[in-house]
């Protein structure tokens, strides 16, 4: 009895993530009706996972990686989901820590999930750091689809977005696109681990989709 109230229990938890909007797309006020959920954000670097995997065939445990994927996002049921423009994002990681320990305190496998989430926090193992890479490209994938929609614009944004200096530095340079800020702030994350000029399949993403528009990958060229 006591097994299947924990599945329970952690099941009804983790559910909660369906309906957290991401805080992101609040804060950029993105023009869509249904906003993406943290839950919908896990999924999608799930299946970006495996379609690298695929193509490039790393040598990661991808096992290891989806579950990693899986769970990553876990902290925000406790302490919410913090953006790089919120005043306690610069104790996100000490708060997910203690968030997670809260959440899986009552799993046989704790164990096993802390330390997953400890390697995609530090990516410290080949498998944390290919999820970690995952994280941040996801995001920058969904920011262009909002903006090829049209749904996101940096005129619309919050009042903090638009005052930050990282922003401003871009703007300078004569970054317009909205997406182009995250592709941009993305960069240096996914360079980790890297030599200097060198490029994994991450970061040949990120330029690539910086450059072209990923809509019509989905066209009929038959049409």
């Amino acid at each position: 009895m006591k097994k299947i109230e924990n599945i329970l229990k952690y099941y009804l938890l983790t559910n909660k993530l369906k309906e957290t909007i991401r805080s992101g797309w609040k804060l950029w006020k993105v023009e869509k009706a249904r906003l993406e959920s943290v839950a919908e954000h896990v999924y999608g670097t799930c299946m970006l996972a495996i379609a690298i995997w695929s193509e490039t065939l790393p040598a990661v445990n991808i096992a290891e990686v989806l579950m990693t994927l899986a769970l990553h996002e876990t902290e925000e049921i406790i302490i919410g989901d913090l953006t790089p423009f919120d005043e306690g994002y610069k104790s996100k990681k000490e708060l997910g820590e203690k968030a997670v320990i809260e959440i899986f305190k009552d799993l046989f496998a704790k164990e096993v999930y802390y330390n997953l989430i400890k390697n995609f926090d530090n990516q410290s193992t080949p498998e944390g750091m290919f999820a970690y890479k995952c994280d941040k490209l996801e995001c920058d994938l969904q920011a262009k689809i909002y903006d090829e929609n049209g749904q996101i614009k940096l005129e619309k944004a919050d009042e903090k977005i638009k005052k930050d200096e990282r922003i401003k530095k871009l703007q300078n340079k004569g970054v317009k696109n909205a997406s182009t800020y995250f592709i941009h702030f993305d960069r240096k994350n996914l360079q980790k681990g890297l030599k200097e000029g060198e490029e994994d399949i991450f970061l040949q993403i990120n330029k690539y989709i910086e450059r072209n528009k990923i809509k019509t990958l989905m066209q009929d060229k038959k049409k």
